[in-house]
Parts: structure tokens; C-alpha cells; sequence
């Protein structure tokens, strides 16, 4: 299978993350790609910025005109694991009905961090395969950590495939029924005598994760392929805001851990394009004193937000100079589906996948 580009937008929050992995999702759905739209972000923006519901389920959204495809994904945090071991398990379904009743996998669907983030990743390969998507953009969750799930489906994918799920697999078998010791090793009776009631429940889970081994381990390899792959696209998302360039700057910190450069700063906010109408009314010479009071505090809001992200995008020139930016304009409007398609406008697809 040909692997589609993938995109990965990362921020802090109120940075307008979301609204500009949509639009760069759209762009890309315009320009002629089969693109899918993905985010991690369990406040569930998403919906929002494109105007339908979303869900596990990848869907297909209208992108009003070009001749590519837009498909949406937006995994619920509170089933999104259900739906992947449902998934993994299709196959088994004696053995899924045996680890949903697993109080440990309950324990772990309601508490574990990163569980979320991993299913969601899991799902986004499936509606790749699903609906033959080319190019994917993901929009992480709004944090400073929000890259750190990068690195989950191959440590997943090596966790699995070591030498400790099979034994605690066989411990399982021999726990199905009660504890029988005197079949045991030393060190499995240790761990049984330790664990108390619930060792049951810990060697049971392993167990039934060990039937669907090999697809896990090949589902993480491909997930995490995905995202550390050279080709893989990141691209920090910034407003003029101090701390929104904090951020940025342990981002970058982040991903150079991971070897991974980043390919572009995409800024939003970055302008306030002129105001048609306003220059209407100026040279009307038929304003009242109110519109004229008006008219002078919108110039002076203009001039400030752009002194403001004027500001900001010298000091990111200042400290990555080789770093490209993207600056998208201040969209003023109520309507977050009519910003999206605004600010996608603003994506020149052929230029920034060249890089």
C-alpha cells in the first residue's frame, strides 16, 4: 500500500490549532487529494470548525467545490478504545466478550493516559485503508505534551511482541479457572501470591491480547511508520501571543529529541486584511460622528493586532531563521465552518509539499 502524505499539526491551546488543520485538511481535499481529517483533541473542536458531527467512524464532508475528497474522523475519548479492541478483535468474539468483562481492561478504559490517543491513531489506519485517503492531517491535543504520542504505537508494537505477554499469556491459562501453584515456576508464584485477587484479571488480559498478537504488533508498526516515517510532515501552530511562542519553542525542543524537523510555522492571526467596506464609508464623505468613531477604533484594533503579530513573527524569524512561515489572516466571522474555508484559501498545497 502507497502511504499517503501525513501532516501533523501541533500547538498549545487557543492557538486556533484545529481551525488550521481543517482548513490545511481542505486545502488539500481542494487541490484534488483524498484527505482525512483527524483529531485527537478530546474537547472535540473539530466538529465544530467543520459544521457536521463527527465521530469513530470516519465520514465524508462536503468541500463546496474542487475535485478531491474530504473525509472527517473525530474519535470519542470515552469509546474510542472500545471501538479498537473491537476492531482487533473482529475475528475473536468469544475472546472480546471475555476482555470487555476484564475488570482490569475496564480499569484501563476509563483511566489510562494516552489510551485515547493511541486508538485514535489505530482508527486513523484503518480509515486510510477504509477509504483509500492519500493524504491525512492530524490536529493533536491542545498541549505543550500534545507530540508525545508519537513514540506510543512503536513502543506499543515492541511491549507486545516481547517475551513477557507470552508468559503472562500462560500464566492466564493456568489462572483461567483458580490459581494452581503447584504448576507454576517460582517467580510466577511470586507475581500470582503479589497481584492477590487480581492476578486473575492482569494474566487474563495478556491473555486474550496474545490471541490477537501478531495484528496488534502490525497495526502499531503501521501507525507508527505513519508518524516517524522522513516523509511525515509536522507543523507547529502559533498565534501572536507570548505564550503561544513558548510553546512553539518546546515543540521544536520536542521534535528535535525525535530527530524530527519541523517543515513550516504556521501562524494564525498573522494579518488583518484591509476592510473593504470601511474604505467605502471613508470615502463616502457622508459619515455621521458615530460612524467616523467607529471607523477610527476599527483602524486602531487593525493596527495593534498587526504591531502584535508583527512582533511575534520577527522574533520566530529571529530564532529559526530557516523555518518557513504560513501566516494565515485574522478571519473575522461567528461561524467556524465559514472561517475554515476562508483560511484554506490561504494553503498553496503544491508549494508546501515540495518542501
Amino acid at each position: 500500500m502507497k502511504h499517503p502524505v501525513v501532516i501533523v499539526c501541533a500547538g498549545g491551546g487557543g492557538v486556533g490549532k484545529t481551525t488550521a488543520s481543517a482548513a490545511f485538511a481542505l486545502a488539500l481535499a481542494k487541490s484534488g487529494y483524498r484527505a482525512l481529517i483527524v483529531s485527537i483533541d478530546p474537547a472535540r473542536r473539530l466538529a465544530d470548525a467543520m459544521g457536521v458531527e463527527l465521530g469513530t467512524q470516519a465520514r465524508e464532508l462536503s468541500i463546496d467545490s474542487g475535485n478531491g475528497q474530504l473525509f472527517g474522523l473525530m474519535p470519542d475519548p470515552e469509546d474510542a478504545l472500545r471501538t479498537f479492541v473491537e476492531f482487533l478483535f473482529a475475528e475473536e468474539p468469544e475472546a472480546l466478550a471475555r476482555l470487555l468483562d476484564n475488570r482490569l481492561y475496564r480499569a484501563l478504559e476509563a483511566a489510562v493516559p494516552g489510551i485515547h490517543e493511541v486508538a485514535t491513531i489505530s482508527l486513523t489506519w484503518r480509515a486510510i485503508t477504509e477509504h483509500e485517503v492519500d493524504a491525512v492531517v492530524i490536529d493533536t491535543a491542545p498541549s505543550r505534551n500534545a507530540v508525545d504520542f508519537i513514540t506510543y504505537p512503536k513502543r506499543l508494537a515492541k511491549l507486545l511482541g516481547g517475551r513477557a505477554v507470552g508468559w503472562m499469556a500462560a500464566i492466564g491459562k493456568r489462572t483461567s479457572v483458580a490459581p494452581e501453584e503447584d504448576k507454576m515456576g517460582r517467580v510466577e508464584q511470586l507475581l500470582v501470591r503479589a497481584l492477590g485477587p487480581v492476578a486473575r484479571d492482569v494474566a487474563g488480559l495478556f491473555s486474550e491480547m496474545a490471541r490477537v498478537r501478531k495484528r496488534f504488533i502490525l497495526l502499531n508498526e503501521h501507525t507508527s511508520d505513519l508518524l516517524l516515517r522522513p516523509e511525515t510532515r509536522y507543523y507547529p501552530v502559533a498565534s501572536p501571543t507570548a505564550a503561544a511562542r513558548d510553546d512553539v519553542d518546546y515543540l521544536i525542543k520536542k521534535l528535535a529529541k525525535l530527530d524530527i524537523a519541523p517543515r513550516a510555522l504556521i501562524l494564525n492571526s498573522a494579518f488583518v486584511p484591509e476592510r473593504d467596506w470601511v474604505h467605502v464609508l471613508e470615502e463616502s464623505g457622508e459619515t455621521t460622528p458615530s460612524i467616523d468613531d467607529v471607523l477610527s477604533t476599527l483602524n486602531d484594533e487593525r493596527a495593534t493586532r498587526n504591531r502584535a503579530a508583527s512582533r511575534i513573527t520577527e522574533a520566530f524569524s529571529k530564532r529559526y531563521p530557516s523555518l518557513p512561515q504560513l501566516r494565515l489572516p485574522f478571519v473575522e466571522s461567528v461561524e467556524p465552518r465559514s472561517i475554515v474555508h476562508t483560511l484554506s484559501q490561504s494553503f498553496d498545497i503544491a508549494a508546501l509539499l515540495e518542501r
